[in-house]
């Protein structure tokens, strides 16, 4: 079954298993069968800002619905590109389903662009697909880790470098909400390990999550979302969101008002309440989109030198992944399905670390 999950676009948890119908491949398309991919709150997040953020434009759906886009591992089954080979198995962007059919440009040994004609002005990072048997970062016992940290870790990397570019805003410390999120995560590992100098790191974490972020032994602090009214009126603060929360959003500016120096917005995980208050005290919130960040890295840095800090950066994290997630792996469409309504629904334990096997 050539399956996909349909989402529709303003009403995330309106989801449903549709069956897609197959065509031909035109002159120069490959079609590439995917076999394994994530699902994490990251996912949740590229649909909940799926309209302003145009994550629904990549793989349009027959039914005009949305198609989720996730990260995983495909295998080349049919080609009419002559430099890509049968079997090749591919890593990068794709829908949530079993198929996807790519117009390869840019072909190099590591890597190609899909240059379909829809996809030409949505961000470039998104749309280059690694050629696994050349490239440095794959292994086949590290795939999970891959699709599952990967995708996310470029995004705190990132963050990482900014705050550690602005000093922090000249705060004395930094709040991250949804502290048990696999970003936050990621970028309190980074922080722990080459740290803004004189600048604390704080876990902003429900009730149920805070024993969870307490045995990560990464954060200064834990608050939880109850007892924000404690986070002290007389210290400089930056928030990262990776919970979108309008209430937790509200809370926070109000506590701190004029101390609070920066409200950096990377995710949705509070999905069904991320629209942003009116009027806040404080900073306006800004949003961090990494796409444009990377390009900047790379025209300050070069490309070699990006791939090589980054790379550092990913083997360090991938092996302590092992100790902070449980990889589990589930199979099929109806999988997918269920998994998906469990992360809109909340229902997915922090330490979780799931794959859909195709």
């Amino acid at each position: 079954m050539n399956w996909a999950l349909s989402i529709a676009r303003e009403a995330i948890a309106d989801v449903r298993l549709t069956e897609e119908a197959g065509r031909e491949l035109a002159a120069g398309e490959t079609r590439l069968a995917v076999r394994r991919f994530a699902l994490t709150a990251n996912n949740i997040t590229y649909a909940a800002f799926g309209t302003v953020m145009r994550y629904w434009e990549f793989f349009p759906g027959q039914d005009d619905r949305g198609r989720l886009p996730v990260w995983g591992f495909a295998e080349v089954t049919e080609t009419r590109c002559d430099a890509l080979t049968v079997g090749e198995r591919i890593y990068g962007y794709f829908p949530a389903g079993a198929e996807l059919i790519v117009q390869p440009g840019n072909v190099e040994s590591a890597s190609f662009i899909d240059f379909t004609a829809h996809r030409a002005e949505l961000p470039p990072a998104y749309n280059r697909y690694v050629r696994c048997a050349a490239d440095p970062l794959w292994s086949p016992d590290r795939e999970a880790a891959q699709m599952v940290l990967q995708p996310l870790f470029i995004t705190s990397f990132l963050l990482a470098t900014f705050l550690r570019d602005e000093q922090a805003f000249g705060a004395q410390s930094i709040s991250l909400t949804s502290a048990s999120s696999k970003t936050a995560i990621a970028l309190a590992w980074l922080l722990k390990a080459h740290p803004v100098e004189g600048v604390s790191v704080r876990a902003l974490t429900s009730k149920g999550n805070a024993q969870f972020v307490e045995g990560l032994e990464l954060y200064d602090e834990i608050v939880t979302y109850d007892a924000l009214d404690s986070l002290p009126q007389d210290e400089r603060h930056v928030v990262v969101d990776f919970a979108g929360s309008s209430d937790i959003n509200t809370a926070i500016h109000t506590r701190l008002v004029d101390q609070l120096m920066a409200n950096i917005r990377v995710g949705g995980a509070h999905w069904e309440k991320s629209v942003p208050a009116s009027h806040l005290p404080g900073p306006k919130p800004q949003f961090f989109f990494a796409p444009d960040h990377a390009r900047a890295r790379i025209k300050e840095w070069g490309q070699e030198a990006f791939d090589a800090r980054y790379r550092a950066g990913w083997d360090g994290f991938a092996d302590a992944g092992s100790r902070y997630f449980d990889y589990v792996e589930e199979a099929g469409g109806e999988a997918a399905l269920d998994v998906y309504k469990r992360f809109v629904a909340g229902g997915v334990p922090a330490r979780a670390a799931l794959t859909i096997a195709v």
